[in-house]
């Protein structure tokens, strides 16, 4: 059985890979979760975060990037990386 968190980080992985960026609004409304539930979203991204699997510009910022760990170790082209920042 998956939990919220594996939930999370399958659907941010997904996204990071289709597209090289994502929202945190996206990914909320894409989960439709309540709002305690909105906060183990907030906490499992800090956490990819912190781990190296996203990055953003700054703590305020909803939007989440490939961080070091993804640009390595995940299949995304270099295409989409590029147009991620942008």
């Amino acid at each position: 059985m998956k939990t919220l968190r594996d939930e999370v980080w399958n659907a941010a992985l997904e996204e990071l890979v289709a597209r090289g960026k994502f929202k945190t609004a996206d990914l909320l409304d894409k989960l439709d979760l309540s709002e305690s539930q909105r906060q183990t979203v907030r906490r499992t991204l800090n956490a990819l975060e912190e781990d190296g699997w996203l990055e953003r510009e700054s703590e305020q910022s909803g939007i989440w990037r490939l961080g070091w760990k993804g640009k390595m170790l995940l299949n995304v082209s270099e295409e989409t990386i590029d147009q991620s920042r942008q």
